[in-house]
């Protein structure tokens, strides 16, 4: 678990100093919670409350307290989205190495996908694209991407060169 909060320890914290959650803490709360299929600030509030003792061995957690969904829907606006990203491609790579299994090898799949009811205002015609690349072997997300002005293939292009 020192390997997980030292990668999002890397992360730059844009909250004030009177905080009383550590970034890398609250940030491995948010990530277990969404592996164990939280999908909102909220499930990750109650998740970190239903387990808080068992979070407790492995992040410091003030005594008798957890954070609200408040604190965690106000990280995620502030943190960057592309030190997010490197972390958790950071967090992949030490994955993949903590299973024994090297870099992607073999047959990788891509999907695009237009994201229903995702659009923004005025521009109803044109649903977001997100293009994921998957390591076929291990069923492992290795990259996503949107595709901004709708091109499939330059994201596809885009997400596979931060495959490595």
């Amino acid at each position: 678990m020192e390997a997980v909060l030292a990668i999002f320890a890397a992360i730059d914290d844009p909250r004030d100093h009177t905080t009383q959650y550590e970034l890398p803490a609250l940030l491995f709360l948010a990530l277990a919670a969404t592996l164990c299929g939280a999908r909102s600030c909220v499930d990750i509030a109650d998740f970190a409350a239903a387990n808080r003792a068992d979070l407790a061995e492995i992040v410091d957690l003030p005594a008798d307290a957890t954070p609200s969904h408040d604190t965690f829907s106000r990280l995620f606006r502030l943190l960057d989205p592309e030190q997010v990203e490197a972390a958790l491609r950071g967090f992949g790579t030490a994955l993949r190495r903590g299973l024994g299994l090297g870099p992607a090898e073999g047959t990788v799949a891509v999907d695009g996908k237009r994201l229903r009811r995702g659009y923004e205002r005025g521009r109803a015609h044109m649903p977001p694209l997100m293009v994921g690349i998957w390591d076929a072997e291990t069923r492992l997300s290795l990259a996503a991407r949107t595709g901004a002005d709708g091109n499939e293939v330059a994201a596809t292009l885009a997400a596979l060169k931060t495959v490595s």
